[in-house]
């Protein structure tokens, strides 16, 4: 452990849903601390159901462990691995007092919320700095914390089509379409996790803190930075093209034995052409002028869907890619989410890899997508149960006598979903 890139650095993780969970899970897949906080009153399960949710509120019994395995599969899972979970009502003042005395042992606050929420609980940065001089916090609003759209809320589906992705997105002639997943909160906690390692570098060359103010909206728009960047010098607005390219033509996906299996076929060149002409045994195409260069290809490329998909139909889309790659030209095949996480090329880079729940159960969680020569990351526990570490932060690492870890546990400031409020302490 002590040899991971962040060890050391303890972040408390008030974010929910998705965008900044997952930035908070970059930081703790790279070795630190990460306290997953979050209340009974409002758990973070909203979109991504959680198993502790789904046995406290089941029959008395076990749940089944198909339910198990269905329901750690999903977000939740996924998001909070290598976290420590606290819940802490923080809408309460003994809760806030708790959290003050967190931060004056953490390094990283991540907060989500609406504009001024955590300024009104009395937990805004400046207020938090009095307990952490050199504190960093990232605020993540989904606009920002100025401008006129500061105080709107939106989810990534929305911020999609409010940073142009949707307008491109569809087929020509057709209405705008979302991406098939929301792009905007996995780009989202890629940034905000590289913006906190920013801060983390300047605080240890100057000492000094940072409050990092995040637009999510703008980090979304940068995903399409090469549309903006041909409007700003060309004046011209990308148009909805479907699987097509601006330049490159052929480029689609064309039918494969079996139902609904497609093979992505992309040609950059006049050698990648001639290259798909004689795999497809058509090489009278090569000199055919109405696909000599890029532009004639691109503007008859209709034209050309018959004669690629009389080759690609007889074969499976992994023989085909296999085929037109071996030939020098860019092809994948059309993998749905299971055929992706259990191929071949993600089996032999260990990609999908198999924790103990505290349900007793074994689940899937995806690696991380990069490797170190020196540390060895990889999923070290699954994601926490609602307050499974409250002993752990409140007793051990505060202090906290047992009598008023009790009292506050059966008066709901913190709470798993199987106590029960009703009750006294002894």
């Amino acid at each position: 452990m002590s040899c991971l890139p962040l060890h050391g650095i303890r972040v408390l993780d008030l974010t929910q849903i998705r965008a900044g969970p997952k930035g908070a899970r970059w930081l703790a897949d790279a070795g630190a601390e990460v306290i997953k906080v979050e209340s009974r009153k409002r758990p973070d399960g909203r979109g991504f159901r959680r198993l502790d949710q789904v046995q406290a509120e089941a029959l008395p019994g076990a749940v089944p462990e198909e339910e198990q395995r269905r329901y750690n599969r999903t977000g939740f899972d996924q998001l909070h691995r290598n976290k420590l979970g606290l819940s802490l009502d923080i809408s309460t003042p003994e809760g806030q007092d708790i959290f003050r005395r967190l931060v004056a042992v953490s390094d990283v606050v991540m907060e989500n919320f609406s504009l001024g929420v955590m300024d009104r609980l009395g937990l805004g940065y400046r207020d938090l700095t009095k307990f952490r001089p050199d504190l960093i916090m990232i605020s993540m609003p989904a606009f920002g914390n100025t401008g006129p759209d500061r105080n709107y809320v939106a989810f990534g589906w929305a911020q999609e089509h409010m940073a142009g992705i949707g307008a491109m997105t569809g087929y020509e002639g057709g209405p705008p379409l979302k991406t098939g997943t929301i792009v905007g909160d996995p780009l989202n906690g890629v940034h905000a996790a590289a913006a906190i390692v920013t801060a983390l570098v300047y605080r240890a060359r100057t000492g000094k803190g940072q409050f990092i103010e995040f637009s999510q909206l703008e980090s979304l728009i940068g995903l399409v930075g090469d549309a903006v960047l041909d409007y700003t010098v060309n004046g011209h607005i990308q148009e909805r093209m479907g699987n097509r390219h601006l330049v490159w033509a052929p480029q689609d996906v064309y039918r494969c034995a079996g139902d609904d299996q497609w093979v992505a076929i992309t040609v950059t060149s006049d050698r990648e052409w001639a290259a798909l002409c004689q795999v497809i045994g058509r090489p009278d195409l090569i000199d055919d002028p109405r696909f000599a260069t890029l532009s004639e290809r691109r503007a008859n490329q209709d034209l050309l869907r018959p004669a690629i998909e009389a080759w690609t139909s007889p074969r499976t889309k992994v023989a085909a890619m296999e085929e037109l790659q071996q030939a020098g030209i860019r092809a994948g095949a059309v993998f749905d989410q299971n055929e992706a996480l259990m191929s071949p090329q993600s089996e032999a880079r260990g990609f999908l890899q198999w924790s103990i729940h505290p349900d007793g159960a074994a689940h899937p969680y995806m690696n991380l997508p990069w490797r170190l020569s020196t540390a060895e990351l990889t999923i070290r526990q699954p994601a926490p149960l609602l307050g499974e570490h409250n002993p752990y932060l409140l007793r051990e690492l505060l202090g906290m006598p047992e009598d008023e870890f009790r009292r506050l546990e059966y008066s709901g400031i913190i709470a798993t979903f199987s106590t029960d409020p009703s009750q006294s302490p002894e």
